[in-house]
């Protein structure tokens, strides 16, 4: 409990310097600094979770604080563009989340063999799913500054926002970074699973698949017909919809209402 408050306030503390760092260059090294120490604090704290639960397994809140790490990391790659770290920010602010629950979880009965594939998938999958938790970040940013251009109130918009067209381009970044990772992690996922019904696999994989549909027909569009603006915020909310229920809502009705495990 008190190692998960602890990451708690680091993240929480990283990202209140890191936005104040956007217009206070003075606060610079203190928000790197914080966030660092943040990220290395967590590091240690899930290389000794993997030590002391033997063997180790990934449920639901293990799920949840590896991808807190994930996502810090990929912010502070963010927060290197100055005009990014509210972005940045706002993924400190959701890793302080997942990294509340760290060292929380329990070891389950059934485990899966950790080979090649498996842990590949796995890195892939939290990859993916941090890129693309990013894109939607960056989704809900642009809703709010459409809407505030929409009723111009141009002087309520915080300084610290980059301009519509700047934040548009990072979140297909975003997107597209996060498509490539997706489509290595089905492809791995499909290498390791030798039975979705038995592994209890199954909704999890069509979820995914129907994400990597979403999120393809998005690129697609954006590339072929110029899709932007609300369609394209539209798209990219609900292919993470999508993929957040296969990630962590199919673990949680796998773990807490069927009571069973698996990778």
């Amino acid at each position: 409990m008190i190692l998960a408050l602890t990451l708690f306030l680091l993240y929480c503390a990283a990202a209140w310097a890191m936005l104040r760092s956007v217009n206070q260059r003075r606060i610079e090294p203190i928000a790197w600094a914080l966030s660092l120490a943040a990220i290395f604090a967590h590091s240690e704290a899930i290389v000794h979770m993997m030590r002391t639960m033997v063997p180790f397994s990934i449920g639901l809140l293990e799920a949840l604080s590896l991808q807190a790490w994930t996502l810090a990391a990929l912010a502070c790659l963010i927060c290197i563009d100055r005009q990014n770290r509210t972005l940045g920010s706002m993924l400190l602010l959701s890793a302080a989340l997942g990294a509340s629950v760290t060292g929380m979880g329990h070891s389950y009965a059934e485990e899966a063999q950790i080979g090649w594939a498996l842990t590949a998938h796995i890195l892939l999958s939290m990859g993916a799913a941090a890129l693309l938790f990013a894109a939607a970040v960056t989704a809900v940013l642009l809703v709010i500054l459409d809407r505030r251009l929409r009723l111009r109130r141009i002087a309520d918009l915080p300084n610290t926002l980059p301009p519509l067209d700047a934040l548009e381009r990072v979140m297909f970044r975003l997107i597209g970074a996060g498509f490539a990772m997706l489509t290595l992690a089905l492809f791995t996922g499909f290498v390791f699973v030798s039975n979705l019904f038995v592994q209890h696999l199954f909704q999890k994989t069509v979820l995914s698949i129907l994400a990597w549909l979403l999120f393809g027909v998005l690129l697609i569009g954006r590339v072929r017909y110029g899709w932007r603006g609300r369609s394209a915020v539209g798209w990219t909310l609900s292919g993470f919809g999508v993929l957040a229920l296969a990630y962590f809502g199919s673990k949680f009705v796998l773990e807490y209402v069927l009571g069973r495990h698996w990778g």
